[in-house]
């Protein structure tokens, strides 16, 4: 979800966007999206009725009635389809999770490149609760942490339920005191997956060795450095194929792949049908 309002942030026409981040929250039915977006922020989206339906890092996720998600919103990510309904959104800024010192097994799983999803009980019907009232906090500077506070102790519940319930990838922890490069890392290359970059150059962003750089991520995100390039480079991709009606020489090259050749096998091999079918599918 975009910082601001929807009204406020979504743009005119059908790109992608990076929105600023920030602490935010909201009710009610999922909002129009015409794009995918990305921003520096923990996301959690309480689904209390309806359903929804995304593409999170160039794959298809959905959030069904009486669940919660939970994920680092630098993935690019949008919604694809919703069932009218009742869903509560809030997102913290990415800065302010960093600065809680959370134990590093619980930021390995709230970065990770799976989202948390949960059933809501509990947590949910406090969460549903709260909303309400960190709307009215966030906006007044003497209350502002007071909602940071019961926001962290909802994000840290939601891991822990996550690592509880099973089954699933167990987060996977970080060297210690890696956090942030990581972070730094996963932002380098949502910012410049569309130029020609190379693990060298993300490394360098963090002022580590590549072979360093590489083991750091994987070890966070269960990814390469190279395949996460390339998942951002597929969601761009897909983003244009379901919006404009440019050649596939254009999406290749505004997606940042360096040939066609190179577009048309990770489009088919990410969405198990060619870019051309992918996008008579979606419309």
């Amino acid at each position: 979800m975009p910082a601001s309002s929807p009204e406020q942030t979504r743009p005119a026409g059908p790109r992608v966007v990076t929105v600023a981040s920030g602490l935010w929250c909201r009710r009610g039915d999922p909002p129009p999206m015409e794009e995918m977006h990305r921003h520096n922020d923990v996301e959690i989206n309480l689904v209390l009725r309806g359903e929804l339906h995304y593409v999170f890092a160039g794959r298809h996720l959905v959030v069904r009635e009486g669940q919660i998600a939970a994920f680092w919103a630098a993935q690019p990510h949008g919604l694809v389809h919703s069932r009218p309904g009742d869903v509560a959104w809030v997102q913290v800024p990415m800065s302010h999770v960093i600065g809680w010192h959370l134990p590093e097994p619980e930021m390995s799983a709230l970065v990770r490149m799976q989202p948390l999803i949960i059933e809501a009980g509990a947590i949910g019907r406090r969460l549903e609760s709260m909303v309400e009232l960190w709307l009215e906090e966030i906006a007044r500077p003497e209350t502002v942490g007071i909602a940071l506070l019961e926001i962290q102790a909802a994000i840290r519940r939601i891991i822990r339920a996550a690592d509880a319930q099973g089954p699933g990838p167990a987060p996977r922890e970080l060297p210690s005191g890696r956090t942030r490069h990581v972070v730094e890392m996963a932002q380098f290359v949502v910012e410049r997956f569309r130029e020609e970059i190379a693990v060298a150059d993300v490394a360098r962003s963090v002022h580590l060795t590549p072979s360093h750089a590489m083991t750091v991520f994987r070890s966070a995100l269960g990814v390469t450095i190279g395949d996460y390039i390339v998942m951002c480079r597929v969601a761009e991709a897909q983003r244009l194929l379901l919006t404009t009606a440019k050649t596939s020489a254009e999406i290749a090259g505004e997606a940042g792949f360096g040939s066609l050749s190179s577009y048309y096998a990770h489009v088919t091999a990410a969405c198990g049908m060619t870019p051309r079918q992918y996008r008579a599918q979606g419309r």
